[in-house]
């Protein structure tokens, strides 16, 4: 008996059968890793100076996660500080007379007012900028101390994504964070869960207490790159490839196990 060559178990039904299967996995996954390669450039247009505000609560809605209609966007809220929970956030880098600085931001969380005009969620409010420790700390205390109206306060700012938590640069200034991250605050802000936006507000213009206004620079324009959806998009272009070789090593094993039965 004549040992078959690999094309000739290659053409059996069983095997063309399994051609299919593997060409159908393929495309599949070709067709996810096309999905995630859409998400992974972004076209950014340049900045205008008359940029337009929108509305908070007309574009997000608490406990849901941010979306891009609202990420980097001017936004207005009304809004009522928590101060009994102001904290300070190490590493913040702004732009100052054509130079980068290091400074510390102050945030506070706060309740926005919701469409029904009634209910609230909270929403964390990065106040202002400070170059030193001291001055975000005397700024710190000084807004504890304040007397605020009675009242929901219409503030306009930008809204931004949430950090990562990081360790805290010292452990004995529990206001003190490295990051500014909602998981780590709202656990600060209550023991009992709360609705919560998914971002958060940078206000535009300066609150006072020897704090300056937060400088967002606005993104370049040109194309960006998601670098975790590029990982993801060559992740299942590679599982497509293995589809098909994997039916090549199957077809592969028969022809070798069919030659060794000659053999004996």
């Amino acid at each position: 008996m004549n040992n078959p060559t690999w094309f000739q178990v290659a053409r059996r039904p069983k095997w063309i059968a399994g051609l299919f299967l593997a060409l159908a996995v393929a495309a599949i996954f070709a067709l996810l890793g096309q999905w995630q390669l859409d998400r992974t450039f972004t076209q950014v247009d340049e900045p205008v100076d008359n940029e337009e505000v929108f509305s908070l609560i007309q574009l997000e809605t608490p406990g849901q996660p941010i979306t891009a209609a609202a990420a980097n966007k001017l936004v207005t809220a009304e809004i009522y500080l928590d101060l009994s929970n102001v904290y300070l956030v190490s590493g913040r880098l702004q732009k100052s007379n054509n130079e980068t600085i290091q400074g510390y931001w102050v945030i506070a969380n706060s309740s926005a007012l919701l469409a029904d005009g009634d209910s609230t969620a909270s929403l964390t409010v990065a106040l202002g900028f400070a170059k030193d420790l001291a001055t975000a700390e005397t700024a710190r205390v000084e807004l504890r101390d304040s007397i605020q109206l009675e009242a929901f306060m219409p503030t306009e700012g930008r809204y931004l994504q949430t950090e990562a938590p990081v360790a805290m640069p010292d452990a004995s200034k529990s206001y003190l964070l490295g990051s500014l991250s909602l998981a780590q605050l709202v656990n600060f802000y209550s023991a009992e869960p709360i609705a919560s936006f998914a971002g958060f507000m940078a206000l535009t213009e300066s609150v006072g207490f020897g704090l300056d206004p937060i400088v967002i620079a606005p993104p370049e324009a040109g194309v960006q790159v998601n670098w975790l959806t590029l990982f993801y998009a060559v992740e299942w272009a590679l599982f497509a490839g293995f589809a098909v070789f994997l039916w090549w090593r199957l077809v592969e094993d028969q022809r070798i196990r069919e030659q060794q039965v000659t053999k004996a």
